[in-house]
């Protein structure tokens, strides 16, 4: 069970998944049914394939009424919290990291009967060598950035849409959240792969 960074988009969770063929990723935008999940790494058990990877988002969020997750509580803690504190009581609210991956990989174990072991990435999925792209985006993106300030343009952003550099007002880039759209190519896609996405609609 890999949690990556993903409080309120999945797309690290869903790219990350594909790429290295998951057998289920739970992201926020798509509720989540862990029975469904534990039914396919079954499945995969009884076709003699001892282990499964399961990418799970931050954010990640089980469907209304079938959470499977294990449920702590602790008011001692909330009450230590400021006055204006709000939401579900417990550790988490101190240690978010990690939280997900725990519950979801505590709950498919008692699903499966096979032991689970979760592992938080977070911040470290931000990390790595820089490829050949990632420095010919970055060369692109500063003088992207050069020739905005020479036309006297301000307050924009440089994006790479391909196959063009454009620039994009600061207020349009930063006032909203870019979700992964649940009708997709890439949830498409990752479902066309197998990849269970621990919902309802499983086929590609």
């Amino acid at each position: 069970m890999v949690e990556v960074l993903g409080e309120h988009s999945g797309w690290l969770a869903l790219q990350a998944g594909m790429a290295v063929c998951a057998d289920a990723v739970l992201i926020p935008e798509i509720p989540y049914d862990l029975r469904k999940v534990a039914a396919k790494l079954r499945e995969k058990a009884k076709a003699g394939q001892a282990f499964g990877l399961v990418v799970v988002a931050e954010g990640a969020k089980a469907m209304a009424g079938v959470d499977a997750r294990p449920k702590t509580s602790d008011p001692k803690m909330k009450a230590a919290l400021s006055p204006g504190a709000t939401g579900e009581e417990g550790l988490h609210v101190i240690e978010r990291s990690g939280r997900v991956a725990a519950e979801v990989a505590l709950a498919i174990q008692r699903l499966t009967d096979q032991e689970t072991y979760p592992l938080v990435l977070g911040q470290l999925a931000r990390g790595g060598t820089p490829t050949v792209v990632d420095r010919q985006l970055g060369l692109g993106y500063g003088a992207g950035a050069v020739r905005a300030l020479e036309s006297g343009q301000s307050g924009v952003m440089v994006v790479f849409q391909p196959p063009d550099l454009k620039f994009v007002p600061m207020t349009e880039a930063i006032n909203k959240v870019r979700v992964v759209p649940v009708d997709s190519e890439f949830v498409k896609l990752a479902r066309a792969l197998g990849i269970s996405l621990g919902a309802e609609k499983e086929k590609p």
